[in-house]
């Protein structure tokens, strides 16, 4: 399935870990960074191992470096996380399996709740017909007579 943009930038955000791995630091390192000494695996040809996720810091030690003329290189790796799983699987996007599991949950819900059983309720009810009521009162209404009504009063 093809991946969304959103699925490549939650690798970005929270899966991926670029490593730099050079022989000589540069002289000055941006905050944020995490050096160790480069293991076995990287190949035995550098020192130190820079570790990072954010790209700022990636682009200020990058520049840093070759202002400097140090040889390095730079590798980006998936991160040791309980969620890289759910985030990488290349087959399946992440985010159209969060959108079926709410349109499941929510016909779930629907289905549960007896919407169709109210929805079969109103369809099939007869339609009644309403008596108009009027509003009757205890109070005595009290008419004020206007000057009209004197002068037809004076006539009879």
């Amino acid at each position: 399935m093809q991946q969304t943009n959103l699925d490549l930038w939650l690798r970005r955000k929270f899966v991926y870990i670029t490593r730099v791995y050079c022989n000589t630091l540069p002289e000055r390192i941006p905050l944020g960074m995490v050096v160790e000494e480069a293991p076995e695996e990287s190949g035995g040809r550098y020192l130190y191992k820079l570790s990072t996720r954010s790209e700022n810091l990636l682009r200020e030690l990058v520049s840093s470096l070759e202002t400097a003329n140090i040889t390095y290189t730079s590798r980006v790796e998936d991160r040791q996380v309980w969620f890289t799983k759910l985030l990488t699987d290349p087959h399946r996007s992440f985010t159209f399996r969060v959108v079926w599991v709410i349109i499941v949950f929510c016909i779930a819900m629907f289905l549960l709740l007896g919407g169709p059983q109210k929805i079969w309720a109103k369809l099939t009810e007869e339609e009644k017909p309403k008596e108009e009521k009027k509003e009757v009162s205890d109070e005595a209404k009290v008419f004020k007579k206007t000057d009209a009504m004197y002068e037809i009063d004076r006539v009879k």
